[in-house]
Parts: C-alpha cells; structure tokens; sequence
C-alpha cells in the first residue's frame, strides 16, 4: 500500500481531484473505482475527499470519454471488424456487447418505433447504471451506438445511467467511509476476476467452434 501511495503522490502531488478526474478516464476502473480512490485516506490521508466531492468529480472524469466515444466508435468498428488481423480482437472486447444489442434488437420484434426507442434507451440506462465491472460508461456507449441509438441519445442515456451508478456507490461509500480503501481492492480484485472469466470463456467458446469445424 505505501508503494501504491508512493507512486500516486509521485504522480500528482496532493491533487486528489485531478488524480479522481484522470483515474475515471480509465477502462474498466471509471467512476465506479475513481469514487473509493478519492474517498481512500490510506491513499490521500487528510486530502481525501468526501463522498459527493469524490462523486462530483469522478463523474466529470468518466462523462470525458462519452462523446468522443460516441463519434468515433462505429466507423472504427465498421472499418475493422472484418479485418482478419483485429476479427479476433474485435470479438473479445465487443462480443458481448454485440450478443446484448443482438439481443435487444429481438425483443423489440414487433413493436413500435417510439417502444424500440424507450426499449433500447432503458437498456442501455440499466446496463450503464449497474455498479459492476465491464459495464460503464465505455461499454454501455459501445452498446448504444450499436443498437443504433443516435449521438444525443446515447450521451445523454449514458450519462443518465453513469449518474445513478456514481450515486450507488458514493452512497455505500458514504456508509462505510472508513471501508473505502478497502472497497476500491475489492472492487480493482473485481475486475482481474471478471477479466479472467471473460479470456476462460472466450478460450472455451473458440475451442468449441474449432471442434465444430473440425
């Protein structure tokens, strides 16, 4: 723990909130780890943040990435997607996202286009909103864009969803102030186990269409 404090002082002094901001930038950490970070004493001592200052923050960081996002995405995905040399690395980190859309697109079968809409925006809030990894603000505007949803309506979905999460865990963080170190380990531990699972079952899904073709 004093390497990890070591290195972030080394990195930004006593600037908590431009450490949160920058930290919720990332993938995969986001608000959801940038608000215990912020909140950690054992990483900020008497510089730590509050819980709504960490939430405050931590959501101006992660919106950051939203609207470039949200431009740049499809004519990338477009543009590799059957490229031989990314098709794998394509399917890894949008498999999922594809599987929801696809799913998506199959309940709104039927229905009219303002209930296609509500479906996919209700969708998209959910999934944002849910405080467990691999499902914020660089996912779900992934997701939206390939269910189609426009520039607006994905960013103000997934800021809408960004904002209920950031209010989830900054309300257990504000329960268990002197927890939130302890939550942001847990919660980093949290996505090294999902992304094992995720490589294990990627692994097993491409063993069996090989068997398949065999």
């Amino acid at each position: 723990m004093e390497a990890i404090t070591s290195f972030f002082h080394d990195l930004f002094g006593s600037n908590v909130v431009l450490a949160t901001i920058i930290i919720a930038i990332v993938p995969l950490i986001e608000l959801k780890g940038a608000i215990p970070f912020a909140m950690s004493e054992s990483l900020w001592g008497e510089a730590s943040l509050s819980s709504w200052q960490a939430l405050l923050y931590a959501f101006l960081g992660s919106i950051i990435v939203v609207p470039i996002l949200a431009l740049i995405f499809k004519p990338i995905y477009n543009y590799i997607k059957d490229k031989k040399f990314f098709k794998k690395i394509v399917h890894f980190f949008v498999g999922d996202i594809e599987k929801k859309s696809s799913e998506v697109d199959e309940k709104s079968q039927g229905k009219t286009d303002i209930k296609k809409l509500w479906l996919k925006i209700i969708t998209v809030v959910l999934f944002v909103a849910f405080p467990v990894p691999l499902t914020g603000v660089w996912t779900g505007t992934c997701l939206a864009v390939l269910m189609g949803l426009n520039f607006w309506q994905t960013l103000i979905t997934v800021i809408v969803g960004n904002a209920i999460c950031g209010v989830i865990v900054a309300f257990v963080c504000s329960i268990f102030p002197q927890a939130a170190t302890i939550l942001l380990i847990l919660f980093l531990g949290l996505i090294v186990l999902a992304l094992i699972i995720k490589i294990i079952l990627h692994i097993i899904k491409n063993k069996k269409g090989e068997n398949q073709n065999v």
